[in-house]
């Protein structure tokens, strides 16, 4: 139990990290590219991990690694999980955003059961079918409501839920930090090409800020502008990434997603606090039903793990 709540722990700090990137990324949304936030992001990460957490542990040694596909495999699933979400949050608000992306958890834990032959009752089976539920309230296909751009968080959902399936699969061997640092590697790498490719073809403006953050060109920043971006997304980003990664690769996937919806809170929180916006009743109905479902997961799971230790006494009597 006290290693479960590690892992636990580790995953809820992991999210409000990554709830501060979100917000600061939605804030640049209308002045920069996601491209050119993704360099700066990385290009910090990376000094944050060489210069101040790589000497805690004997240096870039440290690095190595005798899977470079898996590596690199994880970190494209991560570069189109952010890339399809941030460019929904340009015209989504972060709360809708969030509360559609909250399919991943459900997701990872019917993988899970899929391919990591990790045991899933008919309970928590229910809890995950009411959660998809919720999330369908608030896309809310088939009505007026629904926005095409409300499928690229479902996207970035699945890209994500592959990311810790083969983390847990495949990652039993690697360091968090290791896998954290190849990420960022593969965030600078396809920024650099996408700055390339669109600085040589100068596309134009849409008017949609969606299509617009995705292919604005690179832009100088100012001062002020570099340090909202270092403290705002790449220290936050640099140590959720280590975060989550160590939790997945040591922890039952199923017990862990459910307590990424402390991110979903915030969400709401940031959305009505800095953009005084909130979702209306069947989103917010849609986000309750998710949480709750969320919850009873986590409760069940606790509750299996107290009875298979309770039998495993039984047993040795």
């Amino acid at each position: 139990m006290q290693n479960n709540m590690k892992g636990i722990g580790a995953i809820i700090l992991g999210s409000i990290c990554f709830s501060v990137n979100d917000i600061s990324i939605k804030l640049f949304s209308s002045e920069y590219s996601l491209h050119q936030l993704m360099f700066f992001r990385a290009l910090f990460a990376i000094v944050i991990l060489i210069v101040a957490i790589l000497p805690l542990y004997g240096g870039l040694n440290y690095l190595s690694t005798k899977n470079p596909l898996f590596h690199i495999f994880r970190g494209m699933t991560v570069v189109g999980a952010n890339t399809f979400f941030f460019i929904s949050i340009a015209k989504l608000s972060i709360a809708e955003a969030t509360a559609i992306f909250f399919i991943a958890p459900i997701l990872i834990t019917i993988l899970a059961y899929i391919f990591l032959n990790e045991k899933v009752g008919y309970r928590r089976g229910i809890a995950c079918v009411l959660g998809f539920i919720g999330m369908i309230f608030v896309v809310k296909p088939g009505t007026i409501s629904f926005e095409l751009v409300s499928i690229f968080p479902l996207i970035a959902a699945l890209f994500y839920s592959v990311l810790h399936i083969i983390t847990r699969k495949y990652g039993a061997a690697e360091k968090p930090i290791t896998m954290g640092f190849y990420i960022q590697v593969c965030f600078f790498s396809s920024s650099v090409i996408f700055g390339i490719f669109f600085s040589y073809f100068e596309p134009s403006y849409s008017g949609n800020n969606m299509f617009d953050f995705l292919l604005r060109p690179w832009t100088s920043p100012g001062l002020f502008d570099l340090a909202h971006i270092f403290f705002g997304i790449a220290i936050p980003i640099s140590i959720g990434g280590i975060l989550v990664s160590y939790a997945y690769k040591n922890h039952q996937a199923s017990l862990l997603a459910p307590f990424e919806y402390v991110a979903l809170v915030l969400a709401v929180a940031s959305t009505y606090l800095i953009w005084n916006e909130l979702p209306d009743s069947y989103s917010f109905f849609g986000i309750l039903l998710i949480m709750s479902s969320g919850i009873f997961v986590s409760l069940r799971e606790k509750e299996v793990s107290n009875l298979r230790t309770s039998r495993k006494i039984i047993t040795r009597r």
